[in-house]
């Protein structure tokens, strides 16, 4: 990238500036193209002064260019930067914090030849494309969104260009080295992903935002907290968030709505705003024109309590466990509980007040409960959602009990009295 390409897409698509409130935190200097932009193969960087981190980074892909390369590990200073305003590896010694890639490295193995593609890949290894990223969300859901942008099958000429970076918030944790001033942790990451639609040949985007701060995401969620959680956003949202403005005709194009429409609303469905949908699998991202899950969590105290992933005998003896916390027996006659991949199993009857419902056996399939990590929703009659849990591979392996020969089933309401089945 000898320099930021603005028409990689074929359509005009300029660099987001910021907010004068935030101009003064970005690194200005000489050595960087345009005052402020790190340039590297594929590319390049903002770098923010107050946190030591990217601002932002963009990164331009051709899909049709991708070659296989080899990971090198081989993390660097860049020096048109300045050591001063990057985070080396003593503020990931030992501790729970990966040098997240911003532009990560796969997306960028792209070239004319696998020696172009092996040089963009070794590039994205400076401290300077990095952000302390918890190990977990490293290697989960931050790796599946880039999975997903890799293989985006929506893209006109096989080219993408995606806005990363991090975010900070008002109660943050700190990682202090010894000898060393401490340095912030985001509470999540964005990413803003744009391409030109194949069919309809107009700009298109998708933004999402990804938290690892559970504080945060107590107040986000209200009754749960969990570990990670992915949304797709609006692009206003992450501006506020962010102090970073994006070219109008990005947040143009982008699906979500952020400010109260009434008759788009109606039309698909949106009753709150601004939108924010929490995203388990692509199945989940909204596209132009679709029509929206109504999200019911809040309408009625029915809940996914637990789950049996593991059985300790055979797979047969997986189960569900669905708790009414209401006052009252609530029907769920034509209720729904669904998989990832989409298989349910419809309810019957109705769940006393403080009652569970427990599916299990034939009663729970076809939905299968794999040990890998998976998702649980439960909808009502309606189509309305009433509740959607997840758990992850390590979950599994962590309810494990070899030496007792019972597993435990994972509690989605830690909070609540412990559920099993009776």
């Amino acid at each position: 990238m000898p320099e930021y390409d603005s028409n990689f897409l074929a359509v005009p698509l300029p660099l987001p500036t910021f907010t004068p409130a935030r101009v003064a935190d970005i690194l200005q200097s000489s050595n960087l193209a345009q005052g402020r932009l790190a340039l590297y193969p594929n590319y390049a960087v903002v770098t923010d002064k107050r946190y030591r981190a990217p601002a932002f980074t963009v990164l331009h892909i051709d899909q049709s260019k991708f070659q296989p390369t080899v990971r090198s590990d081989k993390w660097q200073i860049d020096s048109r930067i300045g050591a001063e305003w990057q985070l080396d590896d003593a503020y990931y010694y030992k501790n729970p914090w990966d040098k997240g890639h911003m532009a990560d490295r796969e997306s960028a193995a792209w070239g004319a030849t696998p020696r172009d593609a092996q040089i963009a890949a070794d590039e994205t290894f400076y401290y300077a494309n990095a952000c302390l990223q918890h190990a977990n969300l490293n290697e989960d859901e931050w790796l599946a969104l880039e999975q997903w942008v890799m293989k985006l099958n929506l893209v006109r000429n096989k080219k993408i260009t995606v806005f990363t970076g991090p975010v900070f918030g008002d109660t943050p944790r700190i990682v202090t080295p010894a000898g060393r001033p401490a340095a912030i942790v985001p509470v999540g990451f964005f990413k803003v992903i744009c391409f030109v639609d194949d069919a309809s040949g107009a700009l298109d985007v998708r933004a999402f935002l990804i938290f690892q701060d559970n504080e945060a995401l107590n107040d986000l969620s209200g009754r749960k907290t969990f570990n990670y959680t992915k949304y797709q956003v609006t692009i206003t949202e992450i501006e506020k968030l962010t102090g970073i403005r994006f070219d109008r005709a990005v947040y143009d194009a982008n699906p979500l709505l952020f400010h109260k429409r009434k008759a788009a609303g109606s039309k698909l469905n949106v009753w709150s705003f601004p939108e924010r949908i929490d995203i388990n699998s692509p199945a989940d991202i909204i596209d132009p024109g679709d029509i929206r899950v109504h999200v019911a969590d809040d309408d009625v105290e029915v809940y996914i309590a637990a789950a049996l992933v593991k059985p300790a005998g055979s797979a047969k003896d997986e189960w569900v466990s669905i708790a009414n916390y209401e006052p009252k027996p609530v029907k769920v006659a034509g209720w729904k509980l669904t998989d990832r991949m989409g298989h349910a199993v419809t309810l019957t009857g109705s769940i006393p007040a403080g009652g569970t419902r427990v599916l299990r056996g034939t009663g729970l399939r076809p939905v299968k409960l794999p040990d890998t990590g998976g998702v649980i929703t439960l909808f009502n009659a309606k189509g309305d959602r009433i509740d959607r849990e997840d758990y992850t591979a390590d979950e599994v392996k962590a309810s494990v009990r070899p030496k007792q020969n019972e597993n435990l089933p994972i509690n989605f309401h830690t909070y609540r009295t412990q559920l099993r089945p009776d």
